[in-house]
């Protein structure tokens, strides 16, 4: 059967732009058009034409050839600069009034995402994903391989977290390699712990220079010629070294080799809105999709953790950057203006815990926001003498990012200003805003879709966005009229929660716009009961307001912190298991569920021999794990309980008596393995069932709580047996 006229064309087409040069000629035969279309005059009928053909094209490509997302991108473009131009030129007013002041609060919000939509799309169309450059354990080849520092900065984590990272660093495959603690809290229990794991330990007099600080110290006092770093809650993996070294090898001019970072537990998004495997973390878009896309351009940039840096390429431009709170993107910004190379390898090679917490990550991005505007401010990317263009604006768009604060809290208000207060934020028809928006909004999202794929699913990045929106307003404000003054805030990980609470405090702002939200949908039907000749306006303005209202109830749920009790994550694994009970009876076969520094979850193959609840029971049983490297690992666990279903046993142990030694190689097992951290894509972005779930998850987080809540019902007690008919044994040990 021939495929369709249409997706024949789309596959032709396909095959004609896959050349860089073709790709070229495409966008500059493009740049016309476009140009035409958005000054074109057109009655309002044929607009609308043109909208729904656009539309359509939009839709088909995506669906049938989403690897033609540049031309995706061009008809978002194309409708996005009409839009923006028909609004600049005829919706706009200019009386100094507050319907003035608000229209043009509401455009300058619509310019400044067009122009990230611009900076977006030249970001992200054009990828080449690296392979590893596997390097080889010795100089049998005639290249001698490089000296190493591994640096692992702590300034208030636990004796737990940081003994995992440097377990993990001491761990790494490579011969010429010495793992630093670099302890701004001059602590002696972390003294104590470098000695147990044979790793070396830094402290300094003071802590001046926050974490960039702290590893300018370190370098002034190693020799490594090459400085790996980790943040104290990131652990790398065996192959970390022997995945990035070999690009120093291959190129003098490598400054930067950037992993992405990988959390092996779930931020506040999916943790509070019950969002794990169906929603993709709110980081993936950036480390899976927009750093790719910069390293096409050679500005990929310093994460601060897991990377591996060039010792001279930090000290040309003065050590690790201390004049703003981001000071690894600040660093790699400085290197590539004096020519210094970067790479980007989009496997994780490390695994770190995420903010556990709404109000950490409030705190968390709010430094993150005043870093980026602080070089905006203090060494902005246009005016940098050394980088390319390309460079340039990805560095501009990353920094501009962060100002989007100001622009979603206009988007938020607009509409409750005008149904409450009557303030006209535009001069048009609702016919005329809908069939120039309409496209605009729509091949944004398709665009966006088709680019960000698994990485991010539609309108939860307004999510996100809306969750903070009040903090990074007022911090970029604040910032932009005194950038010096900020100071490093850390950001509390591996915390505890004994029952879960809502953050009052850090939701109160969004709080505050929710009843005005709630307020302009309760008068929208009045108003439009009360003033027919704007009630199509008034209509599609409460439209507006319900979908803010929906973006930011998600947002407002995230502020419900479930309890966390546990400081030891369990991390899933698959490693083989043996387990024979300690007193020499009966041995079974399984794989590994789970796995802690204190026990372990297993599965047991149901075709093992005897396997019955009667065999496996809470007790003292003997383990033994299959590494990933072949090596076994034997230690004594005591059952706790078992349960039976579909056929399987589940058993779940707790260690009895670790040796420092065997906690070492638990650890290790954890999260030293090289493919432990590969990642697994989301389910593909579906627009309208991104939306709903969107829709849905507050109300799903708010059942799951109430579920919890509720008072577990007593246990029936059991009736007697009766004395003619004996009751015959009931192993219940699995309920």
């Amino acid at each position: 059967m021939r495929p369709h006229p249409v997706r024949r064309f789309l596959r032709f087409l396909d095959t004609q732009v896959r050349t860089p040069r073709r790709t070229a000629l495409l966008l500059v035969g493009a740049v016309v058009p476009v140009a035409a279309y958005t000054v074109l005059e057109l009655p309002l009928h044929h607009q609308l034409v043109l909208s729904l053909a656009f539309m359509g094209v939009g839709v088909a490509i995506a669906r049938h050839v989403p690897s033609l997302r540049l031309v995706v991108g061009l008809l978002s473009i194309a409708t996005s600069a009409r839009y923006i131009w028909w609004r600049g030129t005829e919706t706009l007013y200019w009386e100094p009034t507050l319907d003035g002041a608000t229209s043009l609060a509401l455009y300058g919000a619509e310019l400044f995402g067009f122009l990230l939509l611009l900076a977006g799309y030249f970001q992200t169309a054009f990828t080449r994903p690296r392979l590893p450059a596997p390097t080889p354990l010795d100089a049998s080849e005639g290249r001698p391989l490089p000296t190493i520092d591994v640096f692992v900065p702590s300034y208030n984590e636990g004796v737990d977290v940081v003994r995992r990272t440097l377990t993990g660093a001491a761990a790494m495959d490579y011969p010429h390699k010495t793992v630093w603690l670099l302890d701004e809290k001059r602590r002696p229990e972390m003294k104590a712990l470098c000695d147990e794991l044979g790793v070396s330990y830094m402290t300094r007099p003071d802590n001046r220079g926050a974490k960039a600080g702290n590893i300018n110290h370190a370098l002034s006092r190693t020799t490594g010629e090459l400085v790996a770093v980790f943040d104290a809650d990131q652990v790398p993996v065996r192959s970390f070294l022997r995945m990035t070294v070999g690009y120093f090898l291959d190129n003098p001019k490598m400054a930067l080799v950037q992993t992405p970072h990988h959390f092996y537990n779930p931020d506040p998004f999916e943790r509070n809105l019950y969002l794990e495997d169906s929603v993709p973390s709110e980081q993936v878009m950036f480390y899976h999709v927009i750093q790719v896309g910069n390293d096409f351009w050679n500005s990929s940039f310093f994460c601060g953790s897991c990377a591996l840096l060039r010792r001279t390429a930090l000290e040309s431009v003065g050590g690790i950057a201390q004049e703003t709170v981001t000071e690894d993107a600040h660093t790699a910004l400085k290197m590539h203006a004096l020519g210094w190379e970067s790479a980007y390898l989009a496997v994780p090679q490390a695994a770190g815990l995420a903010t556990e917490r709404y109000g950490y990550y409030v705190t968390q991005r709010v430094r993150w926001a005043r870093g980026m505007i602080q070089i905006l401010r203090l060494d902005n990317p246009l005016f940098k003498r050394g980088l390319t263009l390309a460079q340039r604006i990805n560095y501009f768009n990353a920094a501009c990012h962060f100002l989007f604060g100001l622009p979603r809290m206009v988007y938020l208000l607009a509409p409750p200003l005008y149904l409450l207060l009557g303030v006209h934020p535009l001069d048009a028809s609702a016919g005329a805003i809908a069939v120039y928006a309409l496209p605009h909004v729509f091949l944004s999202i398709v665009g966006g879709s088709t680019i960000a794929h698994t990485a991010r699913h539609s309108f939860w990045a307004e999510v996100f966005e809306t969750a903070i929106a009040p903090y990074v307003a007022l911090i970029t404000l604040l910032t932009v009229a005194s950038p010096r003054h900020a100071q490093f805030a850390v950001t509390a990980k591996g915390t505890q929660l004994d029952s879960a609470a809502y953050d009052w405090r850090h939701a109160a702002p969004n709080l505050a716009v929710g009843l005005l939200v709630v307020a302009a949908a309760i008068a929208t039907p009045f108003r439009i009961a009360t003033e027919p000749l704007e009630r199509a306006t008034l209509a599609l303005a409460g439209f507006w307001n319900v979908y803010n209202g929906v973006i930011l109830l998600a947002a407002l749920s995230v502020a419900l912190d479930r309890s966390q009790r546990r400081n030891l994550y369990r991390v899933r694994r698959d490693n083989r298991v043996e387990l024979r009970a300690a007193d020499g009876g009966g041995a079974w076969h399984g794989r590994a569920l789970d796995l802690s520094e204190d026990g372990i979850r297993i599965r047991l193959v149901p075709d093992a021999p005897g396997l019955t609840l009667a065999n496996v029971q809470p007790g003292r049983v003997t383990l033994s794990i299959l590494s990933d490297i072949g090596a076994r690992l034997h230690l004594d666990a005591e059952v706790l309980d078992t349960v039976a279903e579909d056929g399987t046993l589940t058993v779940r142990a707790r260690w009895v008596a670790l040796t420092p030694a065997q906690l070492r190689r638990v650890i290790e097992e954890m999260f030293a393995g090289a493919g432990t951290w590969v990642y697994h894509a989301a389910p593909p972005d579906r627009p309208f069932r991104s939306l709903f779930e969107v829709i849905r998850a507050p109300w799903r987080a708010l059942a799951r709580r109430l579920r919890s809540d509720r008072p577990k019902r007593p246990e029936r007690p059991e009736r007697p047996a009766r004395p003619e008919r004996p009751t015959p044994a009931v192993d219940r040990s699995a309920s």
